[in-house]
């Protein structure tokens, strides 16, 4: 029958475009899944960059602490030495205030610059986090991607067995039809199973095509949204040497005071 020459041919047809179709699919599957490994590792670094930004926290607090307690302690010198003690020339006691005093001014510079180390640390805790969050956003994305590649695949291939069984059904009929001698009840169990076919393999084809549309337009989506957070993520990997630099000056500034502070403890009132 023609017909059936004409639909076996376009299962074939069908058959062989969804076969050219899934090697490449196949292909930028595992591109993909490189992307989401790579994704994973960038997350993993950008966790132990976390780590090692909160572990440099608690010396410099202990250090501010430090500064503190002796900031507390100098004005508790200055509030004992508030009054001349008796026997003590009235020069020598302001003498000694004054040096009390300037203790304390230098006592509480030295306390500040601490204080802005924790803070400088703790600021370098959250970029560290906002990297981990851009490179979490990445990894779903990437997944994402993954997912919808995936599905993609599986409407494809459950496609494939489908037209592979129409085509088996073709076969059997062409076979029956063709028959010699023919035989009545087998000719009209085939007639009766065309005519279900048709309206089946239209309905099957429509409906499996506008799925693997959908699948393919949300892929292209993903993949575009991967590529913005990519890009984001890359800008903002772009200005981490920037803030580095920054970070680096400013420690050697804090690290210019405190050696002026230490000289004048040294030298001493």
């Amino acid at each position: 029958m023609p017909y059936l020459k004409q639909d076996t041919t376009r299962l074939q047809t069908e058959l062989q475009t969804l076969t050219a179709q899934q090697a490449p699919l196949n292909a930028q599957l595992a591109t993909q899944q490189q992307a989401v490994t790579a994704a994973q590792a960038q997350r993993t670094g950008a966790q132990n960059g976390v780590a090692q930004a909160q572990a440099r926290i608690p010396p410099l607090q202990a250090a501010a602490a430090a500064a503190d307690a002796n900031v507390a302690e100098i004005e508790q010198e200055l509030r004992d030495a508030a009054e001349p003690p008796a026997g003590i020339p009235p020069v020598t006691w302001r003498v000694r205030l004054t040096a009390l005093r300037k203790k304390l001014a230098l006592a509480k510079t030295a306390a500040t610059a601490a204080h802005a180390k924790v803070a400088e640390a703790q600021q370098g805790v959250v970029q560290a986090q906002a990297q981990v969050q851009a490179a979490d956003r990445q990894v779903a994305a990437a997944a994402a991607v993954v997912q919808a590649t995936q599905t993609a695949i599986t409407a494809l291939e459950t496609r494939q067995r489908d037209v592979q069984q129409q085509l088996t059904v073709l076969d059997r009929w062409e076979a029956d039809i063709a028959r010699d001698p023919l035989t009545r009840p087998s000719l009209e169990q085939t007639a009766a199973e065309l005519s279900a076919q048709v309206a089946k393999l239209e309905d099957t084809h429509l409906a499996a095509r506008f799925e693997l549309e959908d699948a393919v337009a949300l892929l292209a989506s993903l993949t575009a949204r991967r590529d913005e957070v990519t890009a984001k993520l890359n800008a903002v990997v772009a200005q981490l040497p920037e803030a580095q630099a920054q970070q680096a000056a400013a420690q050697q500034a804090l690290a210019a005071a405190d050696a002026e502070i230490a000289t004048h403890l040294q030298d001493g009132p």
